[in-house]
């Protein structure tokens, strides 16, 4: 079963959230402003680019290089809040660079701490995480 949708009212959520924006508009330096520098992203290996990225920078980079796959992109993410973490279930979709259409839906967990994303896991499969 999963949990319903978190409060938005959530400081944790809203940022994550802000951050979700962020990149959906293009805006890779507003998306990675509130990381920690240290932040440890772990994106799924089969991913373009998957794996572990350590610092905020790394994640700029990755981030930047995931944005420019994408023509057109429409992200859809909706926050639980499950104890001290906040899982996001984020359904993209859209064109490729390449004109061809994408869809996918992950699940992304994410640590707050002191206004700062010190954490992120991304799941290929929601159902891993829900």
């Amino acid at each position: 079963m999963t949990s319903p949708p978190a409060d938005h009212t959530d400081p944790d959520v809203t940022l994550v959230l802000a951050a979700y924006a962020a990149y959906a508009r293009g805006d890779i330096d507003a998306a990675v402003a509130d990381l920690h520098p240290e932040v440890d992203w772990v994106e799924p290996e089969e991913f373009p680019d998957g794996g572990p990225h350590r610092g905020a920078d790394a994640v700029h980079h990755y981030l930047s290089a995931s944005y420019s796959m994408w023509r057109e992109l429409h992200s859809e993410p909706v926050a639980h809040r499950r104890g001290e973490t906040v899982v996001i279930v984020h359904h993209v979709h859209g064109v490729l660079t390449d004109g061809s259409p994408h869809d996918i839906t992950v699940a992304d967990v994410f640590t707050v701490r002191d206004g700062r994303i010190v954490s992120m896991h991304a799941y290929a499969d929601p159902a891993e995480v829900l």
